[in-house]
């Protein structure tokens, strides 16, 4: 097989999702060995998305001063290095430290692999970012119940194996293909370029809650399906696999779908898909009818973050690492905030309410994203 930078991107998505998937599927065995409740859990959360936002938020920066390429070659292994270390702690204290330094590795290869995805995106001239993010949850979802079974069988450090090798694939076909961007003239050109500020607010917004609503299936579904049924506590990695699997397989489809139906149709669409299946996780008692459900917030949710984000890379082609640090920096406070919230509401009335939160935050992403549609037809007027 030739490598091209489609290819290569690819499998930097794949090696992020397995380095993710290691961790959430380890969290049932991880939260219990190192005492941690769920209120103390939600502030874990959300300091880690602090220092996810942190990350995010230093993409200008750190694309002045260096290119895609060697970002990627760096943040790689530094992220797979900060994955294993979560997978050793046993206490309160180290676990928090470990989703600090774990979120911001993650925030930098997040950004970067997007920004490059983007690249490639424009260069083939057609959409492919749902391909992307679609590998990326399959590998995800894949890995998060082999890994739930991994560290209740054996202990958590083990799960750490399986994602070395495509890690070390995806490093190499980096330092192969991608070619250094030539940093100091694209500084240049992005001196003068205004962003719109007020789409990409909204944009910000209906996408940090968005994710907000992602991490709330892929972080808590371990705990609330083990506590459903104690019995099951291996397979508690299901919820998350399954909830990764229809994501992946709405991402994969979900180019054909925006050329179809359009970006702001499709947005509208599954945000209301997503929230019958939060509903419907507040409600329930069943393991089997939760895990259902999880396969149903994956369709809704899937394709919501990528189009949204390949959106904002659209509107500023000549700064596109600016923009998506823009709309990743607006869209941190509904991530900072919601953890907090959800890690107070599990401790008073237990971990299906969160659900029912969960259903209200996708509600407002829905009306913010109608109202960034609303605005960018204004701005085709005036073009």
């Amino acid at each position: 097989m030739t490598l091209t930078p489609r290819i290569t991107v690819t499998l930097v998505f794949i090696a992020f999702g397995f380095v993710v998937g290691a961790n959430i599927g380890a969290i049932p065995v991880l939260v219990k060995q190192s005492d941690v409740s769920p209120f103390i859990f939600g502030i874990m959360a959300a300091l880690g998305m602090v220092s996810n936002i942190t990350a995010l938020s230093l993409g200008g920066w750190i694309n002045r001063h260096f290119d895609h390429r060697t970002v990627l070659l760096t943040i790689l292994p530094l992220a797979y290095a900060a994955m294993v270390y979560t997978l050793t702690v046993q206490s309160v204290w180290s676990f928090a430290l470990s989703f600090i330094i774990f979120n911001f590795a993650l925030g930098t290869m997040d950004l970067f692999m997007n920004a490059e995805g983007a690249v490639v995106e424009h260069d083939v001239a057609k959409p492919i970012f749902g391909t992307f993010h679609g590998a990326v949850m399959y590998a995800m979802g894949a890995f998060s119940i082999l890994a739930s079974l991994i560290a209740a069988w054996y202990g958590p450090l083990w799960c750490a194996l399986p994602p070395l090798p495509f890690v070390i694939l995806a490093v190499y076909a980096v330092h192969k293909t991608i070619l250094p961007h030539v940093v100091e003239e694209a500084h240049e050109e992005r001196k003068s370029v205004k962003l719109p500020k007020k789409i990409l607010f909204l944009i910000g917004v209906a996408l940090g809650l968005n994710v907000a609503c992602e991490l709330t299936c892929i972080q808590w579904a371990g705990q609330l399906l083990a506590e459903l049924q104690p019995s099951l506590a291996a397979y508690s990695g299901l919820g998350a696999a399954f909830y990764c699997a229809c994501s992946g397989t709405m991402r994969v489809n979900g180019d054909r779908l925006r050329a179809k139906l359009g970006d702001f149709t499709l947005v509208a669409g599954s945000l209301v898909v997503a929230i019958s299946g939060f509903i419907v996780l507040s409600l329930t008692r069943d393991f089997a009818i939760s895990v259902f459900a999880f396969a149903i917030t994956g369709f809704g949710l899937a394709v919501v973050f990528p189009t949204l984000f390949s959106m904002a890379a659209r509107l500023v082609p000549e700064a596109r690492a600016a923009a998506l640090g823009f709309v990743s920096g607006v869209g941190g406070l509904p991530r900072m905030v919601l953890p907090l919230i959800l890690g107070t509401l599990a401790q008073a009335y237990g971990l299906r309410t969160i659900y029912a939160a969960a259903a209200i935050v996708a509600l407002a992403a829905l009306t913010l994203s109608m109202a960034a549609g609303r605005e960018m037809a204004k701005r085709r007027a005036r073009d």
